[in-house]
C-alpha cells in the first residue's frame, strides 16, 4: 500500500472517531440547553401558580392552547415527606388537539398552605421529541461526516502527494539508475529537511557503490589478464609431461583431467576478460555484419561437432539483419547463441533459426521446464544438469546486445526455449 494511502486511511479513522465523540457531546449539550430553557419556563410558571394559590387569587384554567398545563392535587404529609419537593422529568401526555400522546417536560412542586395542607402541583409543557432529535442529529452528522471526509481526504491527498514529490522523484531516479553507466545526476531540490538528508545519504551510497563496482571490474580485469600466462604455462608443461614415456596410465589419466580443468578455467578467464572489455567499451572497430552470412559460417562446424545428438536444424532466413558492429563481438554473440542451442538440446531434438530485416530468433528443444527469466542472463547462471559450462555465454550475449542497443528476450513456447533479438534500424 502506498504511503499516501496509509496516511489518508489513518487520518480518516481518526476523523471518524473525533466526529463521533463530538456528535455525542453535541447531542447532550443540545438536550441540556433545551432542558435548561424549558425548566426555567416551567419553574417561573409553577412559582406564579403557587403564589396565586397561596394568595387566594383564582387560578386560570389549564389550557392546551398556551402550551402549558397544570394539575393540583392534595397529598398526605407522609407522601410529602417521601418525595422531593421539586422534581423534573420527561414524559408523555395525551394532547386532545393532537389526538395522541406528545412528549412533554414536567416539573412537580410539593408545597403546604398556612393550614398545614400539603398540595402537589405538576406543570407540563410540550417539548421536542428527543427520538426525532436523535434521528435528525444523526442524519445531519452523517451528511456532515461525508462532506468533511470527502473534503479533508481530498485536501490530505493533495497535500501528501505534493509533499511526497521529492520522495517519488528520488525513487524514479533510483529505478532508472544503472551501475557503471552514464546516469543523470540527481536533481531533486527540496525544502524538507528529512528529504534533503535522504537525498544526501542516497548519493553517498551510490558514489560508494560506483567506486566498489569500478574496483571490482578493475580487479576482475587485472586478475583475468594476470592469469592468462600462468594458465598457458601450466597447460604447456602438462602437455609436455604427457610425452614422458615413463608415465603410467593412471598418471596420464590424472594429467588429462587436470588439463581439462585448466581448459575450463582458461575459458572462464577469457570470458571474464571479454566481459570487462565490453563493459569498458574497448571494441571500436565496427564493420558491416550480415547475420545470415555469420550463421552460415558457424552452423556447419557446430552440426559436425554435435552430430552425435542427431539434432534437426530448420532455417528460415528470407531476409536477415545487417548492422554495424565489431566483428569479434558479432562472432561472440552468434556463436554463443548457436552453441547454447546445441549444448542444451536433447538427443533427436530440434533447432529453428528465423530472421527478418530487424530480428534474429533461435528456438531449441531441451529442458521440459522454462528457465528463470530474471537470472538467465546473469554471470555464472547454470540450468539444471549443466554445471560443466562456464555460465558466462548468455551473460556475454546480453553484454553485446546492451552495448549495441539490441533488445534480447527469452521465452518458453510450446516446449521450445526461444531467444529473440530485435535490432533497431540505423
Amino acid at each position: 500500500m502506498k504511503l499516501q494511502n496509509v496516511i489518508t486511511f489513518r487520518l480518516s479513522i481518526l476523523k471518524a472517531v473525533i466526529i463521533a465523540l463530538w456528535a455525542v457531546c453535541f447531542y447532550f449539550a443540545i438536550i441540556k440547553e433545551i432542558n435548561n430553557k424549558t425548566d426555567e419556563t416551567l419553574t417561573n410558571y409553577a412559582e406564579n401558580i403557587i403564589t396565586d394559590y397561596l394568595s387566594g387569587i383564582e387560578l386560570q384554567p389549564s389550557s392546551e392552547i398556551s402550551g402549558n398545563q397544570y394539575q393540583i392535587r392534595e397529598v398526605s404529609a407522609e407522601y410529602a415527606r417521601r418525595h422531593r419537593h421539586i422534581r423534573y422529568k420527561d414524559t408523555e401526555m395525551y394532547i386532545k388537539s393532537s389526538y395522541g400522546y406528545e412528549p412533554v417536560r414536567a416539573v412537580t412542586y410539593i408545597f403546604n398552605t398556612d393550614s398545614g395542607q400539603f398540595l402537589e402541583l405538576t406543570v407540563f409543557t410540550t417539548t421536542i421529541d428527543k427520538n426525532e432529535l436523535k434521528e435528525s442529529i444523526l442524519y445531519w452528522l452523517i451528511a456532515l461526516y461525508v462532506v468533511l471526509l470527502a473534503g479533508i481526504t481530498g485536501v490530505n491527498l493533495w497535500t501528501v502527494r505534493h509533499s511526497m514529490k521529492p520522495l517519488k522523484k528520488l525513487f524514479d531516479w533510483l529505478d532508472s539508475y544503472k551501475l557503471g553507466q552514464n546516469n543523470k545526476p540527481l536533481d531533486n531540490p527540496t525544502r524538507i529537511t528529512e528529504f534533503r538528508k535522504l537525498n544526501e545519504t542516497v548519493q553517498k551510497n551510490i558514489e560508494r557503490s560506483e567506486q566498489q563496482y569500478k574496483q571490482q571490474k578493475m580487479f576482475i580485469a587485472n586478475a583475468s589478464h594476470e592469469m592468462q600466462t600462468p594458465l598457458a604455462v601450466c597447460s604447456n608443461r602438462l602437455e609436455m609431461l604427457l610425452d614422458d614415456e615413463t608415465l603410467t596410465e593412471r598418471q596420464m589419466a590424472e594429467i588429462i583431467k587436470t588439463l581439462r580443468t585448466l581448459k575450463n578455467l582458461s575459458s572462464t578467464n577469457r570470458s571474464l576478460l571479454l566481459l570487462c572489455k565490453i563493459d569498458n567499451g574497448q571494441f571500436k572497430n565496427n564493420v558491416t555484419i550480415d547475420f545470415k552470412d555469420a550463421v552460415n559460417h558457424f552452423l556447419p562446424d557446430l552440426m559436425s561437432i554435435y552430430g552425435h545428438k542427431n539434432i534437426t536444424v530448420n532455417i528460415d532466413m528470407p531476409a536477415a539483419p545487417v548492422t554495424e558492429m565489431d566483428s569479434s563481438l558479432a562472432d561472440t554473440l552468434l556463436s554463443n547463441l548457436l552453441k547454447n542451442a546445441f549444448v542444451h538440446n536433447t538427443p533427436g531434438g530440434r533447432i529453428t533459426i528465423q530472421t527478418d530485416e530487424t530480428s534474429f530468433r533461435i528456438s531449441n528443444t531441451g529442458a521440459a521446464e522454462p528457465l528463470d527469466k530474471d537470472k538467465i542472463f546473469e554471470s555464472f547462471y547454470h540450468s539444471a544438469g549443466k554445471k560443466s559450462s562456464t555460465g558466462l555465454g548468455l551473460a556475454l550475449v546480453k553484454a553485446v546486445c546492451k552495448l549495441y542497443g539490441f533488445d534480447i528476450t527469452y521465452s518458453f513456447d510450446d516446449g521450445m526455449h526461444v531467444f529473440n533479438i530485435v535490432i533497431p534500424k540505423k
